[in-house]
């Protein structure tokens, strides 16, 4: 049986959630997941979790609107990113796993 050690950092960790990474695979919003980026296994995701330094830890994204300026009508909002929808299902899911 092969050991494979992973040293991971609760600063790399943080640094991931804020560049968009999820904590598991298929909650993946388009940056990639500490789960795949890692190689683990959503129980070892599970267990780093309860780090106290990670327990609150949720992904970071940022979403840009360009508001058209030149036009009249102020309501011309452009959503860069269309995920809005899927970023509330996916609070809503890590909220679940929050309290596991």
């Amino acid at each position: 049986m092969a050991i494979n050690k992973v040293d991971l950092t609760v600063t790399q960790l943080v640094n991931d959630l804020n560049e968009g990474c999820t904590w598991l695979k298929k909650d993946d919003l388009g940056y990639g997941s500490i789960e795949i980026k890692y190689g683990a296994t959503a129980a070892q995701i599970t267990a780093i979790r309860k780090h106290p330094a990670l327990k609150n830890a949720e992904t970071s994204i940022t979403i840009f609107n360009i508001i058209d300026d030149t036009q009249s009508h102020s309501d011309q909002v452009i959503d860069i990113m269309n995920k809005a929808e899927r970023v509330e299902s996916v609070s809503d899911a890590s909220d679940a796993f929050a309290n596991l």
